[in-house]
């Protein structure tokens, strides 16, 4: 069974972004329900609703988008992420013009920007490219020798119109066919004449 091993860095990544939102969901639900005119700013149609109800729906996808897709390896999750944490890194900005406070707003807008450059590092991006991990088998099978020679298989078509496999022993690279592995059911016999090894299908 193939096992998949994930990053130290994308595991830490995803437990940022989770923890991020929640504590923003958790800040909003609270700011709803306990702070006076809060309720009334969020569903008016202003510029600061309208990037809350942006925030919110960032935040409501990057829930589900980033931890799905980065497990599966899925690049479109690691654009979207770069999406949400410029605009994370814009509303940070904006934040701190609005209402002048700079220690939490520096605070979270070099976190984004740390989070931000670590999506274009090297090792982020092979771990998004297309799976290297391949199934390999534990023996490698090659292709069967008899003393100088190999053994090569090439697909012909008969008089009566089939085609067939035939298997043939080169010391050098013939003009035609590809060399094989041993087919089942048969043994190697050696001419008499010429001395050249061939294949002799078993009888039972």
């Amino acid at each position: 069974m193939e096992r998949k091993e994930y990053p130290i860095g994308i595991v830490v990544f995803i437990i940022f972004i989770i923890g991020l939102d929640v504590v923003y969901l958790f800040t909003l639900v609270n700011n709803l329900l306990f702070m006076n005119g809060y309720l009334r700013q969020f569903l008016s149609f202003s510029m600061d609703s309208i990037l809350m109800w942006n925030d919110v729906l960032f935040v409501m996808l990057s829930l589900g988008i980033i931890p799905y897709g980065f497990i599966k390896r899925k690049n479109w999750a690691r654009i979207f992420a770069v999406v949400f944490l410029s605009w994370s890194i814009f509303r940070v900005i904006v934040y701190i013009l609005m209402t002048g406070e700079k220690i939490i707003g520096f605070l979270f807008l070099v976190l984004f920007v740390i989070l931000l450059m670590y999506l274009f590092m090297s090792p982020v991006k092979r771990y998004f490219g297309k799976s290297s991990m391949a199934i390999v088998p534990s023996e490698i099978i090659r292709e069967y020798t008899y003393g100088l020679y190999t053994l090569h298989s090439k697909l012909v078509r008969l008089k009566n119109g089939k085609n067939q496999i035939i298997y043939f022993f080169s010391k050098r690279k013939p003009k035609s066919g590809t060399p094989a592995v041993f087919p089942e059911g048969f043994t190697v016999e050696v001419s008499e004449r010429s001395g050249l090894p061939y294949l002799k299908k078993e009888t039972l």
